[in-house]
């Protein structure tokens, strides 16, 4: 492994993390101390950090942490409803032994509530089997999308949703998967990714939950789809600590037109 590479990987880790909070601004030579690195590796890894998003490049003023939007979680989400179901169909037929047998270890932790340092342990695994489902789908395509989704949403996840009342849901969709795709039902592994999509975004609802509203009516079709009934379950808000959630809340970044046309609701409700 290069200079580059190392470097690559612990200052990804630590922005997914979020030890390196969204939008903090940091310059090469501070890059360099914490990682023990010359400036030439360090500008190669924010380089390509910034071509997967996670770093912005500012000419003149240096580098900055990509901040967190609320546009974006909505949006990875709605492609995760897409990529999900198609990668566990696709594990359903293609899935080899191995990978069966590490899906299953994945789906099965379930965190203790409470305890940090079990929560991001399921965070890792949760990861972990998203894009392992991605890699038992044999598309490598499918595999690069699952990987920028779980990449991106991790950091919402470390940053402000705590979902301690939801473990053993958690396991139970998971687990549901992974059967479907060890039974070699595609159809019914598509539906249970599908629905595991649906119940998170329903459980993330309530962390935002007037900009939610605004994209209630471009989700939702018809009575019938999978969109139908979203939720207003709050994560955070509930069972997390009221002062972190709100800290953390005040680094996401509202889109002013979301929240505008949510207000459009609301008067016409």
């Amino acid at each position: 492994m290069t200079t580059a590479e190392r470097l690559y990987r612990s200052l990804k880790q630590d922005i997914t993390t979020c030890a390196l909070r969204p939008g903090q601004p940091f310059s090469e030579a501070e890059i360099c101390r914490r990682y023990k690195a010359s400036r030439t590796p360090a500008r190669e890894a924010c380089q390509h950090l910034q071509r997967e998003g996670l770093v912005t490049i500012v000419p003149f003023r240096g580098y900055f942490v990509a901040p967190l939007t609320l546009a974006e979680f909505h949006n990875l989400h709605e492609v995760q409803l897409i990529v999900d179901p198609a990668a566990a169909g696709l594990a359903a037929l293609r899935a080899q032994p191995p990978q069966l047998k590490a899906m299953e270890q994945w789906a099965e932790y379930e965190y203790r509530v409470g305890v940090k340092a079990s929560y991001a342990t399921f965070l890792q695994r949760n990861f972990n089997l998203h894009v392992g489902i991605a890699q038992a789908s044999h598309n490598q395509h499918l595999v690069e999308i699952a990987t920028s989704i779980q990449t991106r949403l991790m950091r919402f996840f470390y940053l402000i949703i705590a979902m301690d009342a939801y473990g053993p849901q958690l396991v139970k969709e998971h687990e549901g998967i992974v059967a479907a795709i060890r039974e070699r039902q595609p159809e019914q592994a598509r539906q249970r990714a599908a629905e595991h999509v649906t119940n998170t975004i329903r459980r993330s609802a309530g962390l935002f939950m007037t900009a939610t509203e605004a994209r209630l009516g471009e989700l939702i079709t018809e009575p019938g789809s999978l969109m139908a009934g979203y939720g207003g379950e709050g994560l955070a808000g509930e069972h997390g600590d009221a002062a972190r959630f709100h800290t953390a809340r005040e680094q996401i970044e509202v889109d002013p037109a979301l929240t505008a046309k949510a207000g459009r609701r609301k008067g016409k409700a």
